[in-house]
């Protein structure tokens, strides 16, 4: 084997590839072809005199040496990484850069921020959302707060929040249909709901026995606060995810109107580079952590990095 530095296009091509387990992923991330990464990957074999990937016609499976490799490569260049931010800082670095879910933040992150800022003034923060956040990088990003399945290639993942579905309408509507509405008569009601999640009515329904080939909603939004501010409004029955519904609740805006509540699939999931963790990083999840501490919902409030 050769002795001296492999080439850093490789190596970075190899790292990507490993940490995604995917040509095209790792292709995207380098802002290249996937021919030019399986290209590079190649030639890292040769230089190096070993075989770093088993290849079936279904995945990228990694020798026991590559995966060995691997840790050592992204320590580095996540070394390399902080170093270079902390080293030639810049106004648009010097933030501490979050992204979330649209109702999540406004629900319930941006309340509790200013929290935050008096704890750690020391940060400047960004704040990133999206209706519907797709982690495939942490490029640009410190921490993500992803409202998911928790299907993220190459990251450090937890579930913070388990959830339930439960069913709700505003006070004004209970008082005019009935505080407790039995499966019949939310059959017979305008539904709401949130589309974009795997479960829905239609689930929820089911299980309870009712299986029903017409149950639809009759509005479909798709983001949890508008489908609040609807059933505020007394548009309808709602269902929705406790996390968000809860605070209306105990204020007597929204009255629950059925007691089944359905343990829902996805949860709220810290996303963190696979890699090392910058001082700003672990400092905003570790206040994260204070603040779910008395949640009902909360679930893996471990810290993740040592």
């Amino acid at each position: 084997m050769n002795t001296s530095m492999p080439p850093l296009n490789a190596l970075k091509a190899f790292e990507a590839t490993a940490r995604l387990q995917s040509i095209t992923r790792a292709a995207v991330e380098l802002h290249v072809t996937p021919g030019a990464v399986s290209q590079q990957v190649k030639i890292l074999e040769e230089y190096l005199g070993v075989t770093l990937f088993i290849r079936t016609s279904r995945k990228l499976q990694l020798t026991d040496l590559a995966r060995s490799y691997l840790d050592v490569l992204t320590e580095s260049f996540s070394k390399i990484q902080i170093s270079t931010q902390d080293l030639f800082d810049t106004v648009d670095h010097s933030f501490l850069q979050v992204r979330c879910g649209t109702s999540f933040a406004q629900r319930w992150l941006v309340p509790k921020l200013p929290d935050f800022a008096q704890k750690h003034p020391q940060y400047r923060m960004r704040l990133q959302t999206a209706i519907w956040p797709t982690v495939t990088s942490q490029s640009g990003v410190d921490v993500e707060l992803s409202h998911g399945y928790g299907t993220y290639s190459g990251l450090s993942i937890q579930r913070i929040l388990k959830e339930h579905w439960i069913v709700v309408a505003s006070a004004s509507f209970a008082q005019k249909h009935g505080c407790s509405l039995d499966l019949e008569q939310l059959l017979e009601a305008p539904l709401l709901s949130t589309f974009g999640y795997r479960e829905g009515w239609q689930r929820w329904f089911s299980s309870q026995g009712v299986n029903h080939s017409q149950i639809v909603s009759s509005f479909e939004i798709d983001n949890s606060t508008m489908a609040l501010d609807m059933t505020l409004a007394g548009m309808g029955v709602m269902l929705g995810l406790d996390t968000y519904l809860q605070d209306k609740i105990v204020s007597g805006e929204l009255v629950q109107v059925h007691p089944y509540q359905m343990s829902a699939d996805c949860g709220l999931y810290l996303v963190l580079p696979n890699q090392g963790i910058k001082p700003k990083t672990k400092d905003f999840c570790l206040w994260l952590f204070a603040q779910l501490a008395e949640h009902p919902n909360r679930d893996n409030l471990e810290w993740l990095h040592s």
